[in-house]
């Protein structure tokens, strides 16, 4: 018997490898799908920093306005909530770096006079924190005494005033007053612009206040290291640097025209019909500009916005 064994060959195919064709194929395909996520990258990168931009400018504008709305509503501040305070000036006008606080009863501006054709405003008067009296002056030549000496340094002007009558003088003082030296207003001690007298105008009692004074201005100045425009605020001469990438300011200023039917007018620092003693509120524009460029399409690539708002000065309305 004879058995028959079946033998079942089974041919398996090689693999013989990719064709040029097949490569040059699949480097195509990779190709654009790297370009598009390439192009998704940029597109969120660009995105990104447009939003940033925004986001610093709306910061830096807002920034800037409240500060400026801040320091505005104290214009004309002498001490008392008041126009009608009659202040004697008591320094040496011949002196050297003599500033008078009380021209246009301390509020003025310029036009079209800083950075990029902006304007300038500034402020004098008094600051808000005054020192009480702890004892009446004997004479209008005494020294004044306080119940603390407060951060007045020798050669700070100061404001005393009782809300009828003020007196604006130098602290002549060798040292810091401390917390029990009465204030000095004397004359012919080194200090400059020095006082031309030592006596006020009056004898104050212990109802009366005293008030560093100061004069404060705010302008568009190129910040020095990095250029860019920027707030700036300036006190003894001294420029400090407030908000960057503020472009321009212009202000308008809110003459009161007729007291009894509350009619007013909105111009410029130029104009030569103005009566600064008689802005009752500023109006204000300023214009923040992105610090980052090419997020904006022509021009210089930077984003802009403007800000405005009218500020009402609480010392000379009702």
């Amino acid at each position: 018997m004879k058995i028959l064994i079946k033998t079942t060959h089974t041919m398996q195919s090689q693999q013989a490898g990719l064709t040029l064709i097949e490569i040059l194929v699949a480097m195509v395909i990779s190709l654009i799908l790297m370009a598009g996520v390439l192009q998704i990258f940029q597109a969120n990168k660009q995105s990104f920093r447009v939003q940033e931009s925004l986001s610093l400018i709306q910061e830096n504008g807002r920034t800037a306005m409240r500060i400026l709305a801040e320091d505005l509503r104290m214009a004309d501040f002498w001490g008392c909530r008041s126009q009608d305070i009659d202040i004697t000036d008591n320094l040496d006008t011949s002196g050297a770096g003599y500033v008078n606080l009380l021209t246009n009863g301390g509020l003025t501006g310029t036009d079209n006079a800083g950075l990029n054709a902006s304007d300038t405003i500034t402020i004098s008067g008094a600051r808000s924190t005054g020192l009480t009296m702890s004892a009446a002056m004997g004479t209008e030549g005494s020294n004044i005494s306080v119940t603390s000496g407060g951060n007045l340094q020798p050669g700070d002007i100061a404001l005393i005033t009782d809300c009828v009558k003020g007196d604006i003088f130098q602290v002549t003082n060798a040292t810091s007053p401390g917390a029990s030296d009465p204030i000095e207003h004397s004359t012919g001690g080194g200090i400059t612009p020095d006082n031309s007298t030592a006596d006020l105008s009056r004898i104050y009692d212990t109802d009366a206040m005293v008030f560093p004074a100061r004069q404060t201005t705010y302008s568009i100045v190129a910040d020095p290291d990095s250029g860019e425009p920027s707030l700036f605020r300036t006190e003894g001469g001294v420029p400090l640097e407030l908000v960057e990438g503020i472009e321009d300011m212009q202000i308008q200023y809110g003459e009161l025209l007729n007291a009894v039917s509350g009619a007013m007018r909105y111009v410029t620092a130029s104009d030569g019909t103005l009566d600064m003693t008689q802005v009752r509120s500023v109006r204000i524009t300023l214009t923040a500009r992105s610090i980052a460029t090419g997020v904006a399409i022509g021009g210089d690539g930077r984003l802009r916005r403007t800000f405005d708002n009218t500020i009402s000065i609480r010392n000379r309305n009702p």
